[in-house]
């Protein structure tokens, strides 16, 4: 089957020299530019906040429950209406709890690992702010050398 535009003997040829040269194939890849590092400036303290607040929050919405409570408005009719609900509800039983139990599972590994990502972040700020402050002491020791040894040579 030949296609119209293509020419099958130039496209073994291209792929018999990128076989034998795979140098510049991955030229050719490292040359186009690749999207940057993400934007993890959420992390920082403006938003620590309220990252907090949103473990909070799901911390405590993380359990669903397959059965809430019945009702109607319907004065009349009301009990009629509320039967019928509570027969289908026994019937799709076998259908929903699966799906609500995968979910809750779902929620509750998710609600996990936020609060692990949460203490590493905390151990992580905890190590940079150890380093800053290694830092700051080794330019200010550094400093003081610097002046030391120039009073040195001035006496």
């Amino acid at each position: 089957m030949i296609e119209k535009g293509m020419n099958v003997e130039e496209a073994m040829e291209a792929v018999n020299r990128a076989v034998a040269a795979p140098d510049v194939l991955l030229a050719d890849f490292w040359k186009h530019e690749r999207p940057g590092a993400p934007n993890l400036a959420f992390l920082y303290p403006p938003y620590s906040r309220s990252l907090q607040i949103n473990l909070d929050m799901v911390s405590r919405n993380w359990e669903i429950e397959s059965e809430f409570e019945l009702g109607t408005r319907r004065r009349f009719a009301g009990r009629l209406v509320i039967a019928y609900k509570r027969l289908v509800r026994s019937m799709l039983r076998w259908y929903i709890n699966p799906l609500v139990h995968q979910v809750r599972k779902f929620n509750m590994l998710v609600t996990r690992t936020l609060f692990d990502m949460n203490n590493n972040l905390d151990d992580l700020e905890e190590r940079v702010a150890g380093l800053e402050k290694a830092l700051t002491d080794d330019k200010e020791a550094s400093g003081r050398q610097g002046e030391d040894g120039v009073e040195e040579e001035e006496r």
